[in-house]
């Protein structure tokens, strides 16, 4: 008698899809960060992102 739980594969899939747009959405939010870095340098990319975080709280 097994004791593993047996998951459909359309949960692992969902699961998997999941995943993967959470990686790329921190990807994207990464890849956005350093290119505002390499753009605008560190002064400029720091006030904007301080301007940003103040604008959501």
């Amino acid at each position: 008698m097994s004791l593993e739980t047996h998951i459909p594969r359309s949960d692992r899939q969902e699961r998997w899809v999941g995943r993967a747009l959470i990686v790329g959405a921190a990807v994207c939010l990464i890849g956005t960060g350093g290119l505002l870095w390499w753009r605008q340098g560190a002064d400029v990319f720091s006030n904007v992102v301080s301007a940003a975080l103040a604008w959501c709280f």
